[in-house]
């Protein structure tokens, strides 16, 4: 409840405006009890952070496997997040107004950039896992086509829900960019 009440407040006032009197009234605690939980305003943006972080982390599907199709796995992991995107918008959109804080809020910088690197190692397992299937370019670089991938993706946390039509166009020129060219046998169809 603290940590909702406080990313709502972000989203509706941004951080600078982001107080702990406020967040305690909203939740209908007092000041006290809401310091007992969470001790200064630092404390209470990185407990943000990680909720943010966890909430995205439930919607992700099942961990990469190599014996599954990666193509499927791409998919889905793009499915997962435009879903995150309609369902609960504002976890991208507060997940922008931490990003602003990174630089004054170190605690918060750790769990954005750990968040943000195991989600971009995910889509690099996947397409690691899809060169060994043989599905993706064999040259390939994988985390950097990782991050070419979810930067472009996370272009439409800001749309909102109401942004996402090209969401899987582009989905799907980044992905046929990673494709394997067909065998000699399939081209000459």
């Amino acid at each position: 409840m603290i940590a909702q009440a406080a990313r709502e407040l972000i989203l509706e006032n941004g951080y600078a405006a982001l107080r702990t009197r406020d967040v305690a009234a909203r939740v209908g605690i007092n000041i006290s009890t809401l310091h007992f939980h969470v001790p200064s305003k630092t404390a209470l943006v990185a407990l943000v952070a990680e909720t943010t972080r966890d909430s995205f982390l439930a919607m992700l599907p099942p961990a990469p496997d190599p014996a599954r199709p990666a193509r499927v796995q791409l998919r889905a992991e793009a499915q997962a997040y435009r879903d995150s995107l309609r369902d609960r918008p504002e976890l991208a959109a507060c997940f922008m107004q931490l990003t602003q804080t990174s630089g004054i809020e170190p605690n918060v910088a750790a769990v954005l950039e750990s968040f943000t690197r195991g989600w971009c190692q995910r889509y690099a397992d996947i397409l690691a896992i899809g060169q060994a299937q043989e599905v993706f370019r064999a040259d390939l670089s994988p985390f950097p086509a990782a991050i070419a991938m979810t930067g472009a993706l996370t272009a439409f946390g800001h749309r909102g829900s109401n942004g996402l039509e090209m969401f899987w166009p582009v989905f799907d020129e980044i992905e046929r960019g990673f494709l394997a060219a067909p065998g000699k046998e399939e081209s000459v169809r």
